[in-house]
């Protein structure tokens, strides 16, 4: 109030003075809340998180080769349809054999044994046949003659049919000790190659028992274990190239397995084969064999980093006006340090590139590119 008198003894006006200090103040007050709101929007931003993102780039998915074993599209387990002991062997393992060839032979002497023993019974039963027919025919006669009752006549015919019957299984069984006979003998039921070995001479086996296993040369496959991400993509077509020669022909979808291996969790699929031969000879069995397969269906490629796992579904955080939005994507295959994916994501979108399991969706970040943070772009301000 002194000052005021003082100001006022000088000539100025107190309501004037008392409008001058208010408006001071006011400014004064205005910049300071200006300045506080500053720096609250400064420590917000210091908060957001700065993440690398990475852009989204085309990609192809080029179905990679499958590598397998030529294998024979007919392939038996051999073996003598009578027991015995194997008293001879004609065949190595992987030599080729025509239709018919004999492979192995077994110890007959039971067997023609046998055989005598049915042709004697044979014999037994064809004499004894030829008497009932002869007493048949001597009481048909004599009961024409009203000699023979009637009943001495059905009597011979009943003998009569029943030396027939036992002449015919007479037959039978000389019929059966010949082929049992013939069965001594294990030929080759088509052309092939022997692929191995399960018995050997002095080995007594059981009618049925496999001794020799052939492949037939007659159609050629190749063998592959598909993973199971891979079987609802999997071609039809393919070309298949023999490793040893560099060798390739076309090949078409044969047959895939019902079932996955419990170990591998793999599909065994076979390729047919058109034309494998070399020099005329068919391939190989069990040589190595790659199936390539043409191009695949376009796809997206981004950062391993980027993808993570929510609610059973693969996914990955696209980036738009400075906030994470998390978008279902599916995983095709993984190369290197990118992932073949397929989703709704337009080439050249920004997805956050790693750390994305610190983040959730709609969350506000601070992006930065890998060459900007090389370069201290978005690092902490002092």
């Amino acid at each position: 109030m002194a000052k005021e008198r003082r100001l006022f003894a000088a000539g100025w006006p107190a309501g004037f003075l008392s409008g001058a200090l208010l408006a001071a103040s006011l400014l004064f007050a205005t910049h300071a809340v200006q300045a506080t709101e500053a720096e609250d929007v400064e420590g917000a931003a210091e908060t957001l998180p700065v993440v690398l993102v990475a852009p989204v780039r085309a990609g192809v998915d080029a179905r990679p080769a499958l590598v397998g074993a030529v294998v024979a599209k007919t392939a038996s387990a051999l073996g003598f349809q009578v027991a015995g002991r194997i008293s001879e062997r004609l065949v190595r393992r992987g030599e080729r054999v025509e239709s018919g060839a004999v492979l192995a032979r077994l110890d007959d002497r039971d067997l023609r044994a046998r055989l005598d023993s049915a042709r004697s019974a044979l014999a037994q039963a064809q004499a004894e046949a030829t008497l009932a027919d002869q007493e048949l025919a001597r009481i048909r006669d004599l009961s024409n003659r009203n000699v023979a009752s009637r009943q001495q006549l059905d009597q011979a015919i009943s003998r009569q049919r029943a030396a027939a019957a036992a002449m015919s299984n007479a037959e039978a069984r000389l019929t059966e000790a010949k082929n049992a006979l013939d069965y001594a003998e294990l030929r080759a039921p088509f052309d092939g190659v022997l692929t191995g070995l399960l018995a050997d001479v002095g080995d007594v086996v059981a009618a049925g028992q496999p001794m020799l296993q052939l492949a037939a040369d007659a159609g050629r496959l190749v063998e592959v274990a598909v993973p199971e991400r891979r079987m609802p993509t999997l071609s039809e077509g393919a070309m298949a190239e023999l490793v040893g020669d560099g060798q390739t022909v076309a090949a078409k979808l044969d047959s895939v397995s019902g079932a996955a291996d419990p170990a591998s969790r793999t599909y065994a699929a076979r390729y047919r084969l058109n034309g494998a031969a070399v020099e005329g000879q068919p391939w190989s069995l069990g040589q190595t064999a790659i199936l390539r397969f043409a191009g695949g269906e376009p796809t997206l490629r981004v950062p391993v980093g980027a993808v993570f796992a929510r609610d059973g579904q693969s996914r990955v955080f696209r980036v738009q006006d400075d906030a994470v939005q998390a978008v279902a994507v599916t995983v095709r295959s993984v190369a290197g340090d990118y992932a073949v994916i397929a989703g709704d994501l337009p080439v050249g979108a920004l997805v956050v590139a790693a750390g994305v399991n610190r983040l959730h969706d709609g969350q506000r970040v601070r992006p930065r590119r890998a060459a900007e943070l090389a370069g201290g772009a978005g690092e902490p301000r002092p």
